[in-house]
C-alpha cells in the first residue's frame, strides 16, 4: 500500500492539533478531506489506504498494541521506566504522557471514521470513473468493512462497552453513549462476515474478486497484509471466542483450516519465527493478518517499537533494556525437555537480565549505529495461534482428542512431545493456556488470555474481587469523559 505512510502522517498531524475537542474527533482526524474527493479510482485507493494507515497509527502509537495486550500480564519485568512500571502494577490512572495515550481511544475512532466514510463513498465512484469497476469497488469496500470490524473487536477487549459509530458524519455529536460490548461484537462479526463475498482468498490473480494484479502488485506484496477471506473467518472465530460462543468459534476456525489449499497458511519453524526477515518481517504463509512496517516503503522507526524496549548491545546502541523476562520465568515457562523456543527467542541467559530476542527486525544483525531502525510488523493473527484457538473451542465442547491433536500440532513444531490429558475439562484447558503463553509471548496476547481464561488473579497482583469490579479493563481517558456527557467511566476506575 504505497499511500499508507502518507495517510499515517495525515493522521498524526491531525491528532496533534490542539483544537480537536470533540469526543470521537472524527472530522479532525480524517486522512483524506471531503473537498474534491471520491471522484475517481485514485481517490478510492487513497481513501482505503487511509483506513489501513489510521489503523496502524492506532495500534503502533507508543507501542499500544503490545502495552494493552501484554505488559499487564507480568511476564515482562521493567528495569527503569516508571510509566511501564505503572502499567505492570495496573496503576492505569497514573499521570504520564504515554499513559494518557494508552487510555485514549481517539486514534481508533479516527480510523473508524475513515472506514465509515470509505464504506459510504466508494459505491459512488464506478459511476464517475469507468476505470474503477464494480468488482474492484466491492473488494475495496469489503476491506474497509473488515478493518472497522477488527477495530471494534480490538477496543472491546480494552475498554469493554464502547460507542458504536457506524455512519459517516460531521463529527460534531458530543453525546454518544457506550453500547454493551456484546452488541458491539455482534455488529463486528456480522459486518466482517458480510465482507466475505467481496474478497479473494489470495491476491494472485486467480480469484474473481481480484483478477489480475491488484493495484499493480503481485501476491507477495499483499500476503498477510491486504484483507482476504481467510482473515474474515479468522476474525469471526476470535470475536465468537471472546463472547464465549465456542460452536461458532470452532465453525469459523474450521473454515480457515479446511481452506488451506486456498489460503496456503502453514506452520512456521521455530528458527524462522525469530530470524531477521522471518515472522515479524512478515508477508509469509505463517502470518494470517499483520499490520506492516515495510522497510522498502520507509514505514519504519528509530524508536517506539518493541525492539527498542527489549534489545541492547550489541544489537542496538543501548546498555540496558527497558524490559526483560527474568531467568526464573523463562525456565519456568520453557521447562520441558527438547523445547526449541528458549534458545531461539532468548539470548544472554548468562547475564543478570536475559534478552528477549524473538522480535529483532533490524536492518543488520548488529545494529550499532544510533540511526539504525526497526521494521517489525504487528502480527495480529498467525496460524499457530489459530490452531490453539481451535484447540480451546474443541476442549470447551468436550472434544478432548481433537483438542489435543491441535495442541500437539503446535507443540511438535517446537520440539515437544505430545501431551496426553487423561481427564476432560480444566486440565486440558490449562494445557492450552500454557501453550499459548509459550508460543505467543511478546505478541500482544497474554493479557487478553488471562482475561479470557479467568486467570488474572492467579498470575498478577490483582485480586479476583478487583477483577469482578472491572480492573481488567482500561479507564476511559479524561478528555473523552469531558467532551461526552453520555460516557460513564469504567466502574473500577471511578
Amino acid at each position: 500500500m504505497k499511500n499508507i505512510v502518507v495517510a499515517t502522517l495525515f493522521a498524526l498531524l491531525a491528532i496533534s492539533t490542539p483544537s480537536c475537542k470533540k469526543m470521537l474527533d472524527a472530522t479532525s482526524h480524517r486522512a483524506v478531506t471531503e473537498v474534491n474527493m471520491w471522484q475517481n479510482k485514485n481517490d478510492a485507493r487513497s481513501g482505503l489506504s487511509a483506513c489501513y494507515g489510521l489503523m496502524r497509527a492506532a495500534l503502533a502509537n507508543e507501542n499500544a498494541y503490545w502495552v494493552h495486550g501484554e505488559l499487564r500480564g507480568n511476564d515482562f519485568t521493567v528495569t527503569k521506566r516508571e510509566d511501564l512500571k505503572a502499567v505492570t502494577a495496573s496503576n492505569l490512572n497514573a499521570s504520564f504522557t504515554t499513559m494518557d495515550q494508552w487510555r485514549d481511544w481517539r486514534r481508533f475512532y479516527a480510523a473508524i471514521a475513515q472506514c465509515n466514510t470509505t464504506i459510504e463513498k466508494l459505491p459512488l465512484i464506478p459511476g464517475r470513473d469507468y476505470r474503477y469497476s464494480q468488482n474492484e469497488m466491492n473488494c475495496d469496500r469489503s476491506q474497509a468493512i473488515y478493518i472497522r470490524s477488527f477495530l471494534y473487536y480490538y477496543m472491546v477487549r480494552i475498554w469493554g462497552d464502547v460507542p458504536l459509530v457506524t455512519k459517516a458524519g460531521d463529527g460534531t455529536t458530543t453525546s454518544i453513549a457506550r453500547e454493551d460490548w456484546r452488541k458491539v461484537l455482534d455488529f463486528a462479526a456480522q459486518q466482517a462476515l458480510s465482507a466475505f463475498d467481496g474478497l479473494p482468498w489470495r491476491y494472485d490473480g486467480s480469484f474473481p474478486e481480484a483478477p489480475g494484479q491488484y493495484r499493480g502488485q503481485g501476491v507477495d506484496h499483499h500476503r498477510s497484509i491486504t484483507i482476504t477471506k481467510g482473515m474474515v473467518y479468522t476474525l469471526a472465530a476470535h470475536i465468537y471466542a471472546w463472547k464465549g460462543d465456542y460452536p461458532n468459534t470452532l465453525k469459523y476456525a474450521n473454515l480457515v483450516v479446511d481452506a488451506k489449499s486456498n489460503t496456503q497458511y502453514d506452520f512456521t519453524n521455530t528458527t524462522d519465527v525469530s530470524r531477521i526477515d522471518g515472522t515479524f518481517r512478515g508477508r509469509n504463509n505463517g502470518n494470517i493478518f499483520q499490520v506492516d512496517m515495510n522497510l522498502d516503503h520507509a514505514e519504519i522507526s528509530t524508536t517506539g517499537q518493541l525492539e527498542d524496549w527489549t534489545l541492547r548491545e550489541p544489537y542496538i546502541p543501548k546498555r540496558e533494556s527497558e524490559i526483560y523476562v527474568s531467568k526464573d520465568s523463562i525456565l519456568k515457562i520453557y521447562g520441558e525437555a527438547h523445547e526449541q523456543r528458549l534458545a531461539n527467542w532468548f539470548t544472554k541467559m548468562e547475564d543478570v537480565y536475559p534478552m528477549f530476542y524473538k522480535l529483532r527486525q533490524l536492518n543488520s544483525d548488529l545494529a550499532t549505529n544510533p540511526l539504525d531502525f526497526y521494521s517489525s510488523a504487528i502480527v495480529i493473527f498467525r496460524y499457530e495461534e489459530l490452531f490453539l484457538l481451535r484447540a480451546e473451542a474443541r476442549a470447551r465442547q468436550g472434544m478432548k482428542d481433537l483438542a489435543q491433536a491441535d495442541l500437539n500440532a503446535v507443540r511438535n513444531k517446537r520440539g515437544l512431545r505430545d501431551v496426553k490429558v487423561e481427564t476432560d475439562g480444566k486440565d486440558l484447558i490449562n494445557a492450552i493456556f500454557l501453550e499459548r503463553r509459550r508460543e505467543l509471548i511478546g505478541e500482544g496476547w497474554y493479557w487478553y488470555d488471562l482475561v479470557h481464561f479467568n486467570k488474572i488473579a492467579e498470575q498478577t497482583p490483582l485480586t479476583q474481587e478487583e477483577v469482578d469490579k472491572g480492573a481488567a479493563l482500561w479507564p476511559i481517558s479524561q478528555s473523552a469523559l469531558n467532551n461526552n456527557r453520555a460516557l460513564i467511566q469504567n466502574s473500577f476506575w471511578k
